[in-house]
């Protein structure tokens, strides 16, 4: 892309015009999705990572702070995104797996097994109060810090931690 055409798309980023956003989407989508299954592996998860990356652009409108081209910018926020997944992704699994659950490979070479974890995960969320399940959405889903979390909630960190600390012991009593 020439220097004058890349100022003029950044403009129009800058002024929030949806034409530059759909040209900017439509030109860099295969790269970043390139990108994205190089971090992360999979097709849904790829998709997914970079329209999160351009929903929270388009929300934010941080384009006026790039002084980099919009290609490189997006590259950047893009394998952030990715690698924060992954790492959340690993967590989840990690946490899971002190429950004895392992995702691996499980549905293949133990359905009944898997399947009856899978309803005892569902039983004890089933027994979660509205703000326990709220808030183990928050960690573990949205990946928010126990403070942002908290925050949403409308709660003290502490009347948080206890909302998470008595999730677990619902959980831990099911899969013990």
């Amino acid at each position: 892309m020439s220097c004058v055409s890349e100022n003029i798309l950044l403009q129009g980023l800058i002024k929030g015009d949806a034409k530059a956003f759909e040209q900017l989407y439509k030109k860099e989508y295969n790269i970043l999705f390139s990108k994205a299954m190089k971090i992360l592996g999979d097709e849904f998860k790829a998709k997914d990572a970079i329209n999160e990356v351009f929903l929270q652009l388009w929300e934010r409108n941080t384009f006026c702070n790039v002084k980099v081209s919009p290609e490189a910018y997006l590259m950047v926020i893009l394998h952030h995104k990715c690698i924060n997944m992954a790492t959340a992704e690993t967590k989840v699994r990690a946490r899971l797996k002190d429950f004895g659950i392992d995702l691996n490979n499980q549905w293949e070479e133990q359905p009944e097994v898997a399947q009856e974890q899978l309803n005892r995960l569902q039983l004890a969320t089933a027994a979660l109060s509205e703000r326990q399940k709220d808030a183990i959405d928050k960690i573990y889903w949205q990946q928010l810090s126990y403070k942002e979390a908290s925050e949403q909630m409308g709660v003290s960190v502490n009347s948080f931690n206890e909302h998470m600390k008595r999730a677990m012991q619902k959980y831990r009593r099911v899969f013990t």
